[in-house]
């Protein structure tokens, strides 16, 4: 084995040169080559879990039949009272930020923001159902909303205490006031939505355990 420093010719034994004494590396005590890395094998598409496409066709279906029973949704007095008592005390409590704009609309978020707040409650407490009942009573509230919005130009609703229409001068203001049907629609068919996602947690929930 040739020494590769001083040149001198050792045995093919040799572990080390007999004159310079430099250590020779053997090759089987050479370091390997990195192996390249090798191209990944492409993932095969994942198929959500039975549980979850139960969810969700159980989320279409409850979503197709709450937007047809718009009508009868809207004559939910029990809720509608209290969201009534609700959204009459959002005016005065907004008001004071001294911003009509707000103090109008404040009634719509305050009615908006108690389910809500229920619903933050029941979840940090880990109660689901609950929490998912709070997010029905959220999703209900637009039916209401939107058949205000939608009221905006004919004004034909009863209004507490005669007062003014919310959204007549909510609309007006932003320039949407010609859009207020199409508007007042897509809230209740949002509230829908809301609505058949909550009750499908509530069966998830309380139901079923997988």
């Amino acid at each position: 084995m040739k020494c590769q420093v001083c040149g001198n010719e050792n045995p093919a034994e040799s572990l080390f040169c007999r004159v310079c004494q430099e250590v020779f590396i053997l090759p089987e005590h050479k370091p390997a080559a990195p192996a390249t890395a090798s191209e990944p094998f492409p993932l095969a598409p994942q198929s959500l879990p039975w549980s979850d496409r139960r969810f969700l066709f159980a989320l279409f279906v409850l979503f197709a039949l709450l937007a047809a029973a718009r009508p009868w949704l809207e004559n939910l007095w029990l809720l509608d009272m209290v969201n009534l008592a609700f959204h009459e005390a959002g005016h005065p409590i907004f008001g004071l930020l001294g911003i009509r704009f707000l103090m109008v609309l404040g009634g719509t978020l305050m009615q908006l923001l108690m389910p809500l707040a229920a619903l933050a409650h029941f979840g940090r407490r880990k109660q689901r159902v609950s929490a998912c009942a709070a997010f029905v009573w959220f999703g209900q509230n637009f039916i209401g909303i939107g058949r205000y919005m939608a009221d905006a130009r004919a004004q034909q609703l009863e209004l507490v205490g005669s007062g003014e229409h919310d959204w007549t001068y909510l609309l007006e203001t932003t320039g949407l006031l010609l859009h207020d049907v199409g508007l007042g629609s897509a809230a209740q068919l949002l509230g829908c939505l809301i609505m058949a996602a909550g009750l499908v947690g509530i069966w998830r929930f309380a139901f079923n355990r997988d």
